[in-house]
């Protein structure tokens, strides 16, 4: 080699790493304080800058590679890094296997990454000094996020409700409530990035003795128990339950036995608290245990339908809408909600990639969590003066424990596809690696250098394709970032009834990020609401877009019945314009044109009931269509079936968490009691629509129609005392009800 060519190769070598060891700590850091509160998702900025940096970071490392000629490496520790390559080739299979190609490909970038940083980590960061720049960036990223939370603890208790000002600056205070969420705007993310610090911050504490360590690590444990997430709570005292055990069996010898009586105190101190905590929590706050329940549930259902190699990488929150148990909707008191991921990293991964594609995760995991026990075997024994300083054996103690909490909140809550949760698990299994291979006592020799593969010419060839990758990607990247700002400001315009810029902007949104569904979905709502000429065919579009991304998307199905529906009801006022202006054929047209809406209709609304099958609207809107057809028998059957769906729910397979669900949406079973009623008494059947009535009353006792009807309905039946009563209740709730005033006007 040339001494020219030595200078270059040497020059690449060293900005990459300068590169690299910089960026790395500044990504995490940014990765842990950031938000930006202007796009539609406040945690896009968070996936932006893993998208952009960690793509940034592995082209220079790529770079640094074919540069240096390192691939020797990765075949002398095959054992360490055989596990991620096969990880990240389950991943490239599964995506190649999945019908939805969108959600896959988002997920499958995210591999990629989250598997590059952990393959760079173990290859690149072999030296304290490196580790310890990291790490101190990470601490430096929970000091931050743990004093914000203090502010938003002080900002809910001893300030003002939105939207007065208060100490939180941001228009997101108090989002959660008394539940502090700090930089990440989810307080189970929050809580899982205070999992994995705990231990790293307590190691520390106990190799160095330095105060801001132990204030640290109270700090993250208030932060912890004030985000009020029981999975939080969990992984933290299982880290801390960990780390005693280790620290004791390892690091404290039986001479200092009143540290161990400290630390032993404090674990009984946690786990005494930490119990108690969650017993209390589940006892007033039940529903985020039977949400979990049914939500596992429906998503082992999900993995018989592909065991062996899965749906697809990415593809839960796609297909999930189809399985979700209708106690969900109960739960959440909500019809158009989304379920990303099922609570259990353990469950999704046998839903995206089958029992082979968990195999592998679990033998990754097994791998990792062996050579790190084993690191800290050795390490813990390297205690001779040249070593003793040595902050590795404590990091390793640290990040053994973290990702064991981590793994353990994992099963209950939060899932490893959120980046916030994602990059430190992989950055723990890459340190767990680069610990493993690099740490030696004493000096090492420097290995020889790999022979050339590559002739020079093509090494220059093939690292200007991975930076012209890399910058067509952080481009394609940065778009995403934009699209969801466009979507937020379409959002705006949307509810300020102006379609244009709405449109305008939804359409932007989907050019510069075409897996954003919820884009086609608004598009199509606009349309709707709008009603202009063509807005029907239009909006059923943009739906039919929805659906070749997301076949059962939210309420897409309900909404498609809408515009059928709608649509019908303008051919037969067609119709009727025709008749008047004694046009009979165009009538006829217009007629048929209708039932053929009518019957979309129906079939867009049946398809919507086998997914939610409590929702009201769905129901009433299915009857509407039956009686204009003249079927009166049908339009109550429709009623009947949306009162009687939750005595379902008590028996198999719906039964594994009973309650009588129907007192949780009393109201809306009380307003299909007072259709029924008025079924009945149109029909004349007095007794029938009496009887209705008063279940509607009994079931939301404020209910003023239902009172109203009832009133109405004794007073023609002669019960007049009972109905001037009911008269008296509909005054005092609503005194300036037109039915209500004309009643009391003549006496």
């Amino acid at each position: 080699m040339s001494k020219i060519a030595a200078e270059i190769k040497n020059s690449v070598v060293e900005f990459s790493e300068k590169v690299i060891f910089l960026g790395m700590p500044v990504l995490y850091f940014l990765i842990s304080v950031a938000f930006y509160l202007r796009t539609y998702d406040s945690a896009q900025i968070k996936i932006t800058l893993i998208q952009m940096g960690g793509t940034a970071l592995l082209a220079t490392w790529l770079i640094k590679i074919v540069e240096e000629d390192g691939w020797d490496f990765f075949k002398k520790n095959a054992i360490i890094v055989l596990p991620l390559f096969a990880f990240l080739v389950s991943g490239v299979i599964s995506y190649f296997r999945s019908p939805f190609p969108y959600a896959s490909g988002n997920e499958l970038v995210r591999r990629v990454i989250y598997i590059g940083i952990a393959l760079l980590v173990v290859k690149e960061f072999d030296s304290e000094e490196k580790l310890k720049k990291l790490f101190n960036w990470l601490f430096a990223a929970a000091f931050v996020a743990t004093i914000y939370g203090v502010i938003q603890f002080l900002d809910y208790r001893f300030f003002p409700s939105p939207p007065e000002p208060g100490l939180d600056p941001f228009i997101w205070r108090q989002a959660f409530g008394s539940r502090i969420f700090s930089t990440f705007g989810n307080p189970n993310f929050f809580g899982d990035f205070l999992v994995v610090m705990s231990p790293i911050t307590l190691a520390m504490y106990m190799k160095t003795r330095k105060f801001h360590f132990i204030l640290l690590w109270l700090l993250i444990a208030f932060n912890t128990i004030y985000t009020y997430s029981k999975g939080a709570w969990l992984g933290f005292a299982a880290g801390l339950l960990i780390f005693v055990f280790l620290m004791v069996g390892f690091f404290i010898h039986a001479q200092k036995a009143k540290v161990q009586r400290i630390l032993f105190a404090m674990l009984l101190g946690t786990i005494l608290l930490v119990g108690g905590g969650m017993f209390h929590q589940m006892k007033g706050r039940p529903d985020s245990s039977s949400f979990r329940i049914f939500t596992w549930l429906s998503t082992i259902e999900m993995i018989k339908t592909n065991p062996v190699l899965g749906t697809g990488i990415g593809s839960f929150y796609v297909t999930y809408p189809a399985w979700r148990r209708p106690q969900i909707f109960f739960i959440e008191g909500r019809h158009n909600t989304e379920t990303d991921h099922p609570e259990d990293e353990y469950l999704e991964v046998a839903y995206d990639e089958g029992l082979v594609g968990l195999g592998i995760f679990l033998w990754l995991l097994a791998v990792f969590l062996m050579v790190g026990f084993k690191n800290l075997q050795v390490f813990s024994k390297q205690t001779t003066d040249k070593t003793k300083a040595d902050l590795r054996p404590y990091y390793q103690l640290g990040i053994f424990t973290a990702i064991s909490a981590q793994l353990i909140h994992n099963f209950v809550c939060v899932s490893l596809r959120f980046v916030s949760s994602g990059v430190f698990l992989w950055l723990l299994i890459g340190l767990i690696g680069a610990l493993n291979i690099h740490y030696r006592q004493g000096a090492r020799e420097n290995s020889e250098p790999s022979k050339p593969l590559l002739p020079s010419g093509f090494k220059k060839l093939l690292q200007g394709g991975v930076a012209a990758l890399a910058l067509y990607l952080m481009w394609v990247f940065y778009g995403y970032f934009n699209a969801d700002v466009k979507h937020n400001l379409a959002i705006f315009y949307s509810k300020q009834g102006q379609w244009i810029p709405a449109l305008e902007s939804y359409s932007n949104v989907a050019k510069q990020n075409p897996s954003f569904i919820m884009a086609h979905y608004f598009m199509g709502n606009v349309y709707n609401d709008r009603w202009a000429s063509g807005d029907a065919e239009r909006s059923i579009e943009k739906y039919k877009d929805v659906w070749k991304l997301a076949p059962n998307y939210v309420q897409s199905h309900h909404q498609a019945g809408l515009i059928y529906l709608k649509w019908g009801e303008d051919e037969k006022r067609f119709a009727d314009q025709a008749r008047a202006q004694g046009n009979a054929n165009a009538a006829r047209e217009h007629e048929k044109k209708k039932l053929e809406l009518w019957d979309k209709a129906m079939k867009e609304f049946e398809k919507y009931r086998t997914i939610d099958p409590i929702f009201p609207l769905n129901y009433y809107r299915m009857a509407w269509i039956f009686m204009q057809l003249g079927r009166q028998d049908k339009a109550e059957q429709m009623y009947k079936d949306h009162l009687e769906f939750p005595e379902k729910l008590k028996s198999y397979p719906h039964n594994a968490w009973v309650e009588d669900w129907a007192v949780r949406r009393a109201g809306e079973y009380s307003e299909t009691c007072v259709n029924l009623g008025n079924m009945k008494f149109m029909a004349g059947n007095m007794d029938e629509a009496k009887k209705y009535y008063e279940k509607a009353v009994a079931l939301s006792p404020d209910s003023l129609n239902a009172i109203k009807n009832l009133a109405v309905l004794l007073g023609r039946q002669g019960q007049i005392q009972q109905a001037t009563e009911l008269w008296q209740k509909a005054r005092k709730l609503s005194p300036n009800d037109p039915d209500v005033q004309r009643v009391f006007q003549g006496r």
